[in-house]
């Protein structure tokens, strides 16, 4: 794929500089294929267009909406073949053979990516780049090709007349990719043979004992964990550069469908039905998917006498075929859900949807945990392993947590020399490689939380209790241990199998109160193995000191941090619904724990890498494309914002130095401008990926972004992560105490990809359910009154981030009671401006937003819905009315 991109990309290249990038159509027998190739479908909203609505005041006899069951027979015909007899002409083209792709693959011809459909526009879809240029750019309906969202498609690059082209505002320069590459080649070359020999083939092997008390203290243990061969200073320069820009989209169309990345299951409401053709017609909720026709057989069997009665009940639908000739896809209703505005049916829904397995376990997998309860370690374990039972080991979690990956212990081992140990569940102990509980494990890939429950990848009798560090338990764990000062300076590493017996489970308003010197005994949890209050109490203030060391070294290498507003709620405990909710606090207690699992993950990643160079499992995070870095820094300098992308380190200097301005400037707008700026820096941010470095041909690639650091894996949470059971698996290899670790690097690549889909199925699921419950909250505590702030500015509706609640909503103009309005760009920059025109007694009140004017916002739900909306207040709330 990278080949044939590269090869599109000269061509591409040869044509704009021969045309000077305003190639134009030569003769009539262009415009006619054009014509014939590029037929535009119907815009959405009208009748051909497959997310058209399919309900019509008029029906046809025999074709019946839901909603106007009857209807007279002028329109009949018109109706009838739009909905359900109407035919694509042309029709969509017949999928290229395997064969045929491959040599266009080969030869450059084609190129292999992921399908995204815009959201708020069914007709357009994107391709990325494999060489990081701007996305490919899927025109209409047809040339998509009946593909769905996240299928893994072809795409064959159209003619260059075909480009859509773009007005270029600024003299953009085209930098030939081989130059660039030349480039980097070359930097990447110095670096290796001006560095020593010996610096380059450093290892993190635990150092004798004499190396740990005589050798001079000079490295932090960030600065080992940077050490690498391929240069981290040419690499945060290198990533965040782009090969080439254009000033056209480039066009393509789908030619085949690699491998089914959407479910093809989908929730919505019947619309319409045909009693002559005894089907129906359901339309998904979900804009990126288009309408199914099912059999009627399938619905309720009352439907077509009472439609009425399932206006608001939610079906699933799964897609079973796309004929060439049909504009919409024909599919099995699979049951009804319910009715649409619970929680569980709800929540029931996207979970089909997004394929999350929240079945029971299978027996033949249950079948592989311990039958001997209460289960011990046996002596041989033991014996195996390095002993921390006596250690002052403890977790730190959320209060509500279950599954307790991680814990903690320090002690104080010479004179300014701490140990500190990071000890993980040994999840790989229960769970056997290629048994039929792994084999479940590997398929659902991660659990996954709601905002109700959890859905486990693991059986609770692993997650909640033999691989739980519970307090008081001992339990089999993986364990980094360092000794280093005060400052963070480095003195040795201890990598290895272990057993533990943790002697509190402390929740992070434990901590927090422990670090601020501000906890009661009768306040906190049982505390077991001989220690006291005190001493853990102690051990928690030890390791915030660390960590504050040692987060002082990161940051100072270059690292982004980007949290994004996170909506808690408090439930109800008999009825489970919301009787509350704010935006979580990231607290010191939280920066404690997140910086030893960082550099606990950092830690294996080396020494996995340094075993298995072409067979690790490693997490990287591609840097920001170009195009929409540059248009986030021209938005914010639009804004009196100067916003530097050049490299992680820089994003965070611009927002670190803005809000400190701001801070002091103006410190109540200073909170919500900052939330706003880190949603508009993560909007243009890639997703992190697994991968198996034996697919990346070039190790500048493995970097992580936003944490800047050269090698980075997952390794702390094991009970909720399969990628870190495989991780685990590597590192007992390595480390010579476990079994031989078996996977191909094909494999191992197969499973990280599988890992990528789940995490962002996880993640989408997770963002919907707070999404429902967020709704209900409005729903049943409404109208709510808030502060605001505008985030983006249209020409008939504008955005808010809602302070206290971290939310984001649209607000539509012709939703508010305004005389008028009015859109206007200003200036030579071009700042959007929206003029709302309200009415005052006899005459009139004006108020103008733009990005970042503070608003009074008002939340309320919607009837019979999940949806709530947004309004924002009259500026004399007098005035104002319900």
């Amino acid at each position: 794929t990278i080949r044939g991109a590269r090869q599109l990309y000269s061509t591409a290249m040869a044509e704009l500089e021969s045309t000077g990038g305003q190639k134009k159509l030569s003769d009539t027998e262009q415009v006619a294929e054009v014509n014939t190739s590029t037929r535009k479908v119907a815009p959405p909203g009208s009748q051909s267009h497959p997310r058209a609505k399919a309900s019509r005041k008029k029906q046809p006899e025999g074709v019946q909406s839901a909603a106007t069951p009857k209807s007279k027979k002028p329109q009949q015909q018109r109706a009838k073949e739009n909905v359900f007899t109407k035919k694509l002409d042309p029709g969509f083209e017949d999928y290229w053979t395997k064969e045929r792709v491959q040599q266009g693959l080969k030869r450059g011809e084609l190129v292999q990516g992921v399908l995204r459909i815009n959201q708020k526009n069914f007709e357009e879809g994107f391709v990325d780049d494999p060489l990081g240029g701007p996305d490919y750019f899927i025109s209409g309906v047809r040339n998509r090709n009946r593909a769905f969202q996240d299928d893994i498609i072809v795409v064959q690059v159209l003619p260059q007349d075909q480009w859509i082209q773009i007005p270029v505002t600024e003299k953009e320069v085209l930098v030939p990719e081989a130059k660039i590459l030349e480039t980097v080649e070359k930097s990447l070359h110095e670096l290796r043979t001006d560095e020593p020999s010996s610096q380059r083939d450093r290892t993190l092997e635990e150092p004798s004992s004499a190396n740990q008390t005589e050798h001079p203290l000079r490295e932090t243990l960030v600065d080992r964990l940077y050490n690498v061969p391929f240069g981290m200073d040419s690499i945060v320069e290198a990533v965040g550069k782009s090969r080439y820009s254009f000033n056209c989209r480039r066009t393509v169309k789908v030619v085949f469908i690699v491998e089914k990345g959407h479910s093809r299951a989908c929730a919505g409401h019947l619309k319409a039905f045909d009693r002559e053709k005894s089907v129906a017609l359901i339309s998904p909720r979900d804009n990126k998917v288009p309408r199914v026709i099912v059999p009627l057989a399938d619905c309720p069997h009352d439907y077509c006498r009472t439609p009425k009665k399932y206006e608001t009940t939610l079906f699933i639908c799964r897609i079973q075929q796309w004929a060439a000739d049909s504009p919409f896809p024909l599919g099995t209703l699979m049951r009804s859900m319910g009715e649409a505005g619970e929680i569980e049916p709800e929540t029931e829904c996207f979970l089909i949807e997004n394929e999350v397995d929240f079945g029971d376990f299978p027996p033949e997998a249950l079948d592989c945990l311990p039958k001997d309860l209460p289960w011990n370690i046996p002596k041989e374990e033991v014996a195996k392993r390095k002993d921390f039972r006596k250690e002052c080991v403890f977790s730190i979690d959320p209060s509500t947590a279950k599954d307790l990956d991680d814990a903690l212990h320090v002690r104080k081992v010479d004179e300014d020399v701490y140990e500190v140990g990071v000890h993980i569940a040994d999840v790989s102990y229960f769970v056997q490689a290629g048994s039929a509980l792994d084999e479940v494990a590997s398929q659902r890939a991660t659990s996954v939380y709601l905002v109700q429950k959890v859905i486990p990848m693991l059986p609770g009798l692993l997650c909640e209790e033999l691989c739980s560090l519970n307090p008081n338990e001992e339990r089999l764990t993986l364990s980094v241990v360092w000794r280093l000062t005060s400052s963070g300076e480095y003195v040795s590493e201890w990598i290895g199998r272990s057993i533990i017996c943790s002697c509190a489970k402390l929740s992070y308003d434990d901590a927090q109160q422990m670090i601020d010197h501000e906890w009661k005994e009768e306040n906190l949890p049982p505390i077991s193995g001989g220690f006291s209050a005190s001493h853990v109490a102690e051990a928690v203030t030890t390791l915030n000191k660390l960590a504050k060391a040692l987060r002082a070294h990161r940051v100072a290498k270059g690292t982004l941090r980007l949290d994004q507003p996170k909506v808690v709620f408090s439930l109800n405990k008999e009825t489970g619904m919301p009787s509350g909710c704010s935006v979580y606090r990231q607290r010191e207690s939280n920066s404690l724990i997140e910086e030893f699992m960082l550099l606990a993950n950092m830690a294996v990643a080396h020494r996995i890498y340094g075993a298995f160079p072409k067979l690790a499992l490693l997490r990287r995070h591609p840097s920001p494309k170009e195009k929409p870095a540059d248009q986030l820094v021209s938005k914010c300098a639009s804004l009196g914002i100067h916003l530097d992308t050049s490299s992680a380190a820089a994003i965070q200097a611009s927002l670190n130095c803005y809000i400190q301005y701001r801070g002091s400037d103006n410190p109540d707008n200073c909170t919500l401008e900052k939330m706003i700026l880190v949603v508009l820096c993560s909007k243009i941010m890639e997703l992190a990926q697994y991968f198996c470095t034996g697919s990346l041909e070039e190790e500048r690639k493995f970097v992580h972004y936003a944490l800047n650091v050269p090698l980075y894996t997952h390794f702390t949470s094991p009970i909720r992560r399969y990628a870190d059971i495989i991780v685990h698996r590597q590192l007992a290899h390595a480390l010579g105490e476990g079994p031989h670790f078996t996977r191909t690097a094909d494999e191992v690549e197969r499973q990280a990809e599988h890992c990528n889909k789940k995490k962002k199925a996880a993640k989408i699921v997770q963002e919907l359910s707070s999404q429902l419950f967020f709704s209900v909250f409005v729903r049943e505590c409404g109208p709510i009154h808030q502060k605001g702030m505008v985030m983006q500015v249209l020409d008939k509706a504008f955005d808010i981030l809602v302070q206290e609640f971290g939310v984001i909503k649209r607000i539509y103009c012709e939703k508010l009671a305004l005389k008028s309005y009015n859109y206007t760009l200003k200036g030579c920059k071009k700042i959007p401006y929206l003029m709302l025109v309200w009415s005052k007694g006899n005459g009139e009140i004006k108020q103008e937003l733009t990005v970042l004017t503070p608003v009074d916002v008002v939340l309320f739900g919607r009837a019979k819905s999940l949806q709530f909306d947004a309004k924002i207040l009259h500026p004399h709330p007098c005035t104002e009315t319900m």
